[in-house]
C-alpha cells in the first residue's frame, strides 16, 4: 500500500539530517551549501553554523534562502524522481539570549551528539531560524504538490496545467 503525501513528507523530514541551502553572495551570485538541522513544532528549520563560513555571511546579507531536503540516492526507486521537498524561507538570527536558543541547541545535541556541545562554546557560531513561506513536495512522477496553509501542512496537487506557474 502506498503512503500518503503527508506520511511520506513526514518521513523525509524525520529521516533527513541535513538540508541543502541556496544563498546569494555579496555580488548576487547563487551559492549552495548544507547544514544539519532540527525543526520546531511550527515547521521552522534551525541550523547552527560558523560565522566564519561564507554561507553564514550570505544568509545575514540576504535572509531569503531556499532549502532542499532530498531522499538519499541509495534509497531512491527512480533516480529521476527522488522524493524531495523545497522551501523558500526567511532566515532570522536567534540570539543567544533568546529562550529558543538553548532549546534548539539541546535538540541539535540530542540529534547529532556531543559535537554540538563543543560548537555551542564557540562564539562565532550562529543559530538561524529558517521560516518556510512557501514550498513544494515531490513524491515521484506525477506526484507533485504545493505546500500551503499553517506550517505548510496542506497539500495541493500540481497538475500539468500548473507546472509553469510556480
Amino acid at each position: 500500500m502506498s503512503k500518503s503525501p503527508q506520511e511520506t513528507l513526514g518521513q523525509l523530514l524525520a529521516n533527513t539530517k541535513t538540508l541543502q541551502i541556496a544563498t546569494l553572495d555579496a555580488a548576487g551570485e547563487p551559492a549552495i551549501s548544507y547544514a544539519p538541522f532540527v525543526q520546531d513544532g511550527g515547521g521552522n528549520f534551525y541550523i547552527f553554523v560558523s560565522g566564519l563560513s561564507s554561507h553564514t555571511q550570505e544568509i545575514i546579507q540576504h535572509p531569503r534562502v531556499s532549502v532542499l531536503l532530498v531522499e538519499d540516492e541509495q534509497d531512491a526507486r527512480q533516480i529521476f524522481a527522488r522524493t524531495r521537498a523545497t522551501y523558500h524561507c526567511e532566515a532570522v538570527v536567534v540570539g543567544r539570549d533568546d529562550g529558543v536558543f538553548p532549546q534548539m541547541l539541546d535538540a541539535l545535541e540530542e540529534r547529532f551528539g556531543n559535537v554540538v556541545g563543543l560548537l555551542r562554546g564557540l562564539g562565532d557560531f550562529v543559530l538561524f531560524r529558517l521560516k518556510p513561506v512557501s514550498g513544494r513536495f515531490v513524491m515521484g512522477f506525477g506526484q507533485a504538490f504545493v505546500l500551503a496553509g499553517e506550517g505548510l501542512r496542506e497539500f495541493g496537487h500540481i497538475g500539468p496545467d500548473q507546472l509553469q506557474k510556480g
